[in-house]
């Protein structure tokens, strides 16, 4: 019988896989038994084949290592065993992780010589009187990665970086379509927080995990225009289901979500409010960022799924939710982006003057080529310190304005923005005012002339954790300006959605959601921005995903609760906690590559694509940098 242990030193954490708690776990390498009644040896057979079945095959040593202790470990526990065995795999076990390229082989090897030197009773006794006994529990393995994890939609990062290393680009595509549908929109616009854990970050720099996606989705447009069949998507023909489904808002929340009901057989209808695709990724995000080819071109793949998207359709508008369950759909998915704007609570704000424009209006208005309703002026000033207020300034040039300000109540470490933004706004020359805050707005006539600020100072942090700006008292100044753009935050609009009998709203007067993003009315889901409030476009697609695969279940009559997938990246975030970090050495040597960008006083006139997509030995060379960071974790719990 094994006791309680725990490899990586301290108190055994409790750990809970779903609702159940978690007897016993190997993962990174460590090894953590919380209930002595769990069967080492079934839980120690279940790694090895989960890190044999993981095994790139690349490297003899884990390659054939892994098979080899997967074949002793089956011997013993099928009565086929003998006691040198053990000793076998725990030399085997060390070679491998010595001789091995990857995480997979470095690590995983050591958790099994673990075992079998702390429990080395329990394998004996399990020669000599087999099969191993079961004690009740399910041993299960899957694999993740300090990437897989980070992502949102938790796509298979190291799997699509390895196809493209061997020059399978469509085979790479294929596995980034399985979860997302739009891999050329996300690969140019995502904020990267995969990137933002890659191990290699700790020794030349993280991998361009972004532009990869990108360079697979750009090369299946390339071979496509050569040959129009060379990348079907080669989808599974399924049965046609009876059930409607009806999705309010085709932004990438809503595409998604409906992406995977389509594959499911089921006909579904998105009802979106503006003339295009894309909801806010279309009038939130500039051409020259996400030219609106791919934009358009990835949602109509969606649509040849059978998916029909009726455009200039609002809800509260144009229809009800009531209505829509009255003409038969059987779920529904609310998918609206966060199309309204803060208020800055300033002077001059709601004065009428010409010249100030909310942020989302103003990058509406253009994206939409609504130029005759864009307030027109040499200068401009815009407030805010996200996204949306970088695209703002940036934007501004390509329409006109000959000098454009940024104005930032907090210092540039504060900046919410992408630094890759902040960094190519600089480049085109926008004037950063950081740690300024605007006071009023100037006008003349009932036009704008200037925006009056004051500066500020750092105190202690507020809620958000950053330090609270505090006004300096007589540091007023003013910005000339024929334009002030107010960019410091989006809402939804709640009004729109109606009053929907049974539904229970939070205090901004948003639906309600429970775990699996259903409302209090059966059958009515929502998520994206809807729910979360101004997020990531691969956040809202993570939402869809979920949302798709939750109503597939509704309809089918089961429970909807959390997918597996979901309660295995929430065991991942707990071992996060527990399990020391990895700090050993790694390869280095390789930087990280540079991504090519038009020149700056160039593009900054015109809405040219800025930057550069990776040419396929650029690709090649750029994912033979990963360090394929995959961990196999195997958990116990109660069956």
């Amino acid at each position: 019988m094994a006791t309680s242990f725990n490899s990586w030193g301290g108190e055994v954490k409790a750990l809970q896989y779903g609702n159940k708690d978690v007897a016993a776990v190997v993962a990174w390498g460590e090894v953590s038994v919380a209930d002595p009644n769990t069967d080492i040896v079934s839980l120690c057979v279940e790694y090895a084949h989960g890190v044999r079945d993981n095994s790139c095959g690349h490297c003899i040593p884990c390659r054939v290592g892994t098979q080899v202790i997967a074949d002793l470990l089956d011997k013993i526990v099928s009565g086929q065993g003998n006691g040198k065995y053990l000793d076998q795999i725990i030399d085997l076990a060390d070679t491998i992780g010595q001789a091995s390229f990857c995480d997979i082989g470095q690590t995983s090897p050591k958790a099994i010589a673990y075992m079998i030197k702390h429990f080395r009773a329990d394998f004996e006794k399990a020669i000599a009187t087999p099969p191993a006994r079961k004690g009740g529990y399910a041993y299960k393995s899957f694999v993740t990665a300090p990437c897989m994890q980070a992502c949102p939609i938790h796509l298979n990062i190291p799997q699509y970086i390895e196809d493209i290393k061997r020059g399978c680009f469509q085979q790479s595509l294929d596995v980034i379509k399985s979860k997302l549908p739009m891999p050329g929109v996300v690969g140019r616009v995502c904020v990267r927080p995969c990137e933002s854990v890659c191990q290699r970050g700790r020794a030349d720099g993280p991998l361009q995990i972004k532009h990869l996606k990108r360079f697979v989705a750009d090369d299946a447009l390339e071979r496509q225009a050569l040959a129009p069949d060379c990348c079907s998507s080669g989808a599974t023909k399924v049965a046609a289901q009876e059930a409607k489904v009806a999705i309010i808002g085709a932004g990438p929340a809503g595409v998604t979500c409906a992406n995977v009901l389509a594959k499911e057989g089921y006909k579904v209808t998105i009802f979106e409010m503006l003339p295009e695709p894309g909801g806010m990724a279309a009038v939130g995000i500039p051409d020259y960022r996400l030219p609106r080819e791919i934009l358009r071109g990835e949602v109509a793949e969606t649509e040849k799924l059978g998916v029909e998207i009726r455009y200039n359709q609002a809800m509260g508008k144009d229809f009800t939710i009531q209505q829509l369950k009255s003409e038969g759909y059987k779920a529904i998915f609310i998918a609206i982006g966060c199309h309204t704007f803060k208020k800055m609570r300033v002077e001059g704000e709601d004065a009428g003057y010409y010249g100030f424009v909310p942020g989302v209006v103003f990058l509406r208005n253009i994206n939409l080529g609504r130029l005759d309703q864009v307030p027109k002026g040499a200068r401009i000033a815009v407030v805010g310190g996200g996204n949306v207020a970088i695209d703002c300034v940036r934007i501004a040039f390509r329409v006109g304005f000959t000098e454009t300000n940024l104005v930032y109540r907090r210092s540039i470490k504060e900046m919410p923005a992408d630094p890759v933004e902040i960094h190519d706004a600089q480049a085109e020359d926008v004037k950063f005012h950081f740690l300024v805050a605007p006071k009023r707005i100037i006008a003349e006539n009932g036009k704008v002339v200037g925006l009056e600020c004051a500066k500020m100072e750092l105190g202690e942090p507020d809620a958000s954790g950053r330090r609270r700006p505090v006004e300096i008292p007589g540091s007023e100044y003013v910005i000339p300006a024929d334009v002030v753009v107010s960019a410091i935050g989006q809402e939804v609009d709640t009004a729109c959605t109606g009053t929907v009998e049974g539904a229970k709203l939070d205090k901004w007067g948003v639906m309600m959601v429970d775990d699996n993003l259903m409302t209090t009315v059966p059958g009515l889901f929502a998520g994206g921005d809807y729910v979360s409030g101004p997020d990531t476009l691969i956040g809202a697609c993570a939402h869809g995903r979920l949302v798709g695969k939750k109503i597939v279940k509704y309809l089918a009559g089961q429970a909807v609760e959390k997918l597996p997938e979901e309660d295995e990246f929430a065991l991942v975030k707990q071992l996060q906690a527990v399990v020391p970090s990895q700090n050993g050495p790694l390869p280095a040597g390789v930087p990280r590559a540079a991504i090519a960008h038009e020149p700056a006083n160039e593009r900054k006139v015109d809405f040219r694509e800025v930057d550069h997509g990776f040419t396929a030995p650029e690709a090649v060379r750029e994912a033979d940098r990963c360090l394929r960071c995959y961990r196999v974790v195997t958990y116990a719990c109660q069956a």
